[in-house]
């Protein structure tokens, strides 16, 4: 993390305790990215660090105050610059050779999009709103996700100097207006940065706990919500001259009893973060108050400042090893990321346990080696002898290359994607020999390989060529025409409801083409056109009431479209089968109330719709089916398969049309091109089934296209 590594003086001497809590806390992350199962709380390492940022940052800028009487933030923004950026970029720029040597083509685009962002360290931001975009909630992980910390530490670094400033120069004022009483400056400045710190904490830590709870996802990257960590810290750093002063003359005073009190809290403090790393998981609502036992356990460490007692841990922290992966935590940080990334893509399997060692040992030998011959060049040469302002000129210089460097191929990114996406159309289009849904429909494919590998590769799953989707937040109508245009068709049909309808796009956009149809597409994430109530356990209540409400909003406007366009006579329609709606006391359960609420939504439209199509949701695989498929090879079709029973959920859409007294009700089901023989497989004829664990390929729904269309051809003449 961005720590510095020129530990302030104490009277006590060197703070080993503080690089030691450094190699405690990136220790705890690289092994939770390692091995998530084994320590599925590790990511508090973060907050260990915002912590220690917050109580050194502030210690520095305080000792500023007290040598000069101000603060320059000229000459600490360029301090800052030199010891971070060198090795920051570095990474950028070894990490976007790496992208475009071993990431696949529909990856490239959006890595190099994250590295530009973490170059100008606004990948916190860019995250926090990427977590509530629907499509890209199941995106794999970016080489340079981890920047995300690294941003919000940035941001830090740009706001503190400039609070502390602001809190010194009011307390100037105040006394020069005898608004306060005359005390030595000293103490009032100490005491109106502390006021200011209170404030930033009891106002984050608020935020942080709200925001957790109505949007987690966000709140996790956001700097707003992890202020109060780095203002604790401050706070210390305030309070610790003296904190540490009464503890010395206690302890000269001989009351001996005071180290078992010290080494007590300082064990305490570190069976905290121990704790939390242990107990902690992914579905702990993070930030928030869950944060708080990390942070008053870096803080109870820090605050015991090194205590000398028998028992003490100040011994283990200052252990060499321990010391050594202090002093490169940093550089560990950086590079341990993109090794995970880029590495299983540059293998073509998944990490094993060897590599996984392979990985924490070539981040701390890369970070030896950037400290060794860039960070500590940069940062003790010629750079240290020049005026902040040039420094932070070459460094913004230094930040635009990094940014140039990705921008400038992103257009080659795109051309690769295309060319991808139209060699696989070209395969769909020969239709090959047992390709994708074939592979189902004849028995002569049980020895035939239809392609050498399975295609697509994930990162090209969900990079279909079309795609019509309003936001889960939004409430605006898109309205997509594919086919031939209206004036020249044979009949206009529209395709309407959630992403499980619009997941057959390509599927239906051929269909049209093939048979002269104007097609239109009205479709919004997690919003059936019937029940508009979602109900979730997994979703805060911010996030559930805006899109009840957007979905609402949706399903009226999308009916009136329908209403004012009576040239449309058929309505494809589909929905996730497992989204819960808010249950109605007249219905046993909740797939009884979504039943009744899609017939009633049916029955308002217009008669000129002649059918209402029900497509049977697709059936779902397993959470980790993408890295089995990786590990399996040619095996992946069974080993990574899921029984029939666990993978077709009860299709409340279904029951609707089945149920209904509308004559225009009918059901297409295709589930057995995707579960044959009562085992639902990820991969069918060497086509990837699904881009997630619930949305369908793009590819596997061109192969769908004959099938779909015999369907079709049973129910409109």
């Amino acid at each position: 993390m961005g720590t510095t590594n020129q530990q302030p003086k104490t009277d006590a001497g060197h703070r080993t305790d503080i690089q030691g809590l450094r190699a405690v806390a990136v220790v705890l992350v690289v092994v939770f990215h390692l091995w998530p199962d084994a320590l599925r709380g590790g990511y508090v390492g973060v907050d260990v660090f915002f912590v220690l940022s917050g109580f050194l940052i502030t210690t520095h800028l305080l000792r500023e105050v007290e040598r000069t009487g101000s603060v320059s933030l000229a000459g600490f923004w360029a301090r800052r610059a030199r010891r971070l950026l060198p090795a920051s970029l570095t990474v950028l720029v070894v990490t976007t050779c790496g992208i475009w040597l071993v990431a696949p083509a529909g990856a490239i685009g959006r890595f190099l999009g994250e590295v530009m962002t973490s170059a100008v360290y606004i990948e916190n931001l860019a995250l926090a709103g990427s977590s509530v975009d629907y499509l890209a909630v199941d995106a794999a992980p970016s080489p340079v996700q981890h920047f995300w910390s690294l941003s919000a530490e940035e941001q830090f670094y740009l706001v503190w100097p400039v609070l502390i400033l602001g809190a010194v120069v009011l307390s100037r004022r105040l006394r020069s207006t005898h608004l306060c009483p005359a005390e030595s400056s000293k103490p009032q400045y100490r005491r109106a940065v502390g006021v200011a710190l209170v404030l930033v904490v009891a106002v984050s830590l608020a935020w942080s706990a709200i925001y957790t709870v109505r949007d987690p996802a966000p709140a996790y990257f956001l700097a707003t919500t992890r202020a109060w960590e780095f203002g604790a810290g401050g706070l210390l750093a305030v309070a610790s001259p003296v904190f540490a002063g009464r503890l010395t003359r206690r302890s000269i005073g001989g009351v001996r009893g005071i180290r078992g009190v010290r080494s007590a809290v300082a064990w305490a403090g570190l069976a905290a973060i121990g704790l939390a790393a242990v107990a902690y998981g992914p579905s702990t609502p993070f930030p928030g108050w869950a944060a708080a036992l990390p942070v008053l356990g870096t803080l109870a460490v820090i605050g015991t400042a090194e205590p000398t007692g028998r028992f003490a841990p100040t011994r283990m922290l200052a252990l060499g090893p321990v010391q050594r992966i202090g002093d490169l935590s940093y550089g560990i940080y950086l590079w341990h990321w993109p090794l995970i990334v880029l590495l299983p893509l540059g293998l073509g399997r998944a990490l094993s346990w060897v590599d996984a060692l392979a990985v924490a040992v070539a981040s701390a030998a890369l970070a030896a080696a950037t400290e060794r011959w860039i960070e500590n060049p940069i940062r003790r040469g010629v750079l240290s002898a020049r005026r902040p302002r040039y420094t932070l000129v070459v460094v913004a210089a230094a930040m635009a290359v990094v940014v140039i460097l990705p921008l400038s191929t992103l257009g080659m990114a795109a051309e690769r994607l295309t060319a991808e996406q139209e060699k696989i159309e070209a395969l769909v289009d020969a239709n090959p020999e047992c390709l994708g849904a074939a592979a189902v429909d004849s028995g002569d494919c049980a020895r035939v390989t239809a392609v050498s590998a399975v295609i697509p590769d994930p990162s090209l799953a969900a990079a279909s060529p079309e795609h019509c989707i309003t936001d889960i937040r939004s409430a605006e109508l898109k309205v997509c025409s594919y086919g031939v245009p209206a004036d020249r068709a044979s009949r206009r049909v529209a395709l309407v409801g959630d992403s499980h309808a619009e997941q057959w796009l390509p599927a239906f956009a051929e269909i049209a083409s093939q048979r002269d149809w104007a097609l239109v597409v009205l479709a919004k994430s997690s919003c059936p056109f019937g029940p508009d109530q979602r109900f979730s356990k997994d979703m805060s209540a911010e996030v559930l009431a805006v899109m009840n409400e957007s979905c609402a909003d949706w399903n009226e406007q999308a009916l009136d479209w329908l209403d004012q366009h009576p040239e449309v006579s058929v309505m494809f329609t589909a929905a996730r089968a497992r989204n819960a709606v808010v249950a109605d006391e007249t219905d046993a359960d909740w797939q009884g109330t979504a039943s009744r609420q899609y017939r009633e939504r049916w029955a308002e439209l217009a008669p000129t719709i002649e059918r209402v199509v029900v497509l049977r949701d697709t059936p779902r695989m397993n959470d980790d089916y993408l890295s089995c498929v990786a590990g399996s090879g040619e095996g992946a079709a069974e080993l990574c398969a899921v029984d029939v029973s666990e993978a077709v959920d009860r299709d409340p859409a279904v029951e609707a049309a089945s149920d209904s007294p509308d004559s225009r009700a009918a059901v297409i089901d295709l589930t057995n091109y995707f579960c044959p023989d009562g085992s639902c497989r990820p991969v069918i004829g060497g086509v990837l089934a699904y881009r997630d664990t619930h949305h369908i390929s793009w590819v596997y729904a061109n192969t769908l296209v004959p099938f779909l269309s015999e369907e079709i051809d049973a129910l409109i003449p």
